[in-house]
């Protein structure tokens, strides 16, 4: 790697710790707004909307909205345990996203599985999606974030959640 490159990449590596730190830091008094419904087709219902979590085909029946968050339970492929949260660029508030995050380990140890994540790693992983759409990178494969069990060790970087603080 040449000198340019590795200054383009420190000045790239600078502006996303400054945007972190503002967009996506937890609130040291952050406490969950969500309730898990046993009523309704949706698992639980938050300040930002309804949740929905299933497979592919129970999702397509759900009709879209503003306030419908759409969760693919992939956590028992046997290739790596997931959870896909689509459209998860247009969740900017870091409030909501800490919502729907609370949720999705509620609906873990409601409904135990292989698939194994940290709250923190699953928000850095999250920021990181949502910086790249925002600048245009890769849009078509950060619109929406998958969660899988492969990515835990990458986004469990307790010095990186530090700076970001996270």
């Amino acid at each position: 790697m040449n000198y340019k490159d590795l200054k383009k990449k420190l000045a790239a590596l600078g502006i996303a710790v400054a945007i972190g730190t503002t967009y996506c830091a937890v609130d040291t008094n952050y406490t969950p707004h969500y309730e898990i419904l046993s009523e309704s087709e949706a698992f639980a219902e938050c300040p930002c909307g309804l949740i929905y979590i299933g497979d592919k085909e129970f999702l397509e029946t759900i009709p879209k909205g503003d306030r419908v968050i759409l969760i693919e339970d992939q956590r028992f492929s046997k290739d790596d345990p997931n959870m896909k949260i689509y459209n998860s660029c247009s969740i900017c508030d870091k409030n909501d996203r800490n919502d729907i995050l609370e949720v999705i380990q509620e609906y873990e140890r409601l409904n135990p599985s292989p698939w194994e994540r940290s709250i923190e790693s699953m928000r850095l992983e999250w920021y990181f999606h949502n910086l790249s759409y925002d600048c245009s990178y890769k849009q078509n494969r950060t619109e929406d974030v998958d969660l899988d069990n492969l990515d835990e060790e990458k986004y469990d970087n307790k010095v990186l959640r530090k700076i970001l603080k996270i």
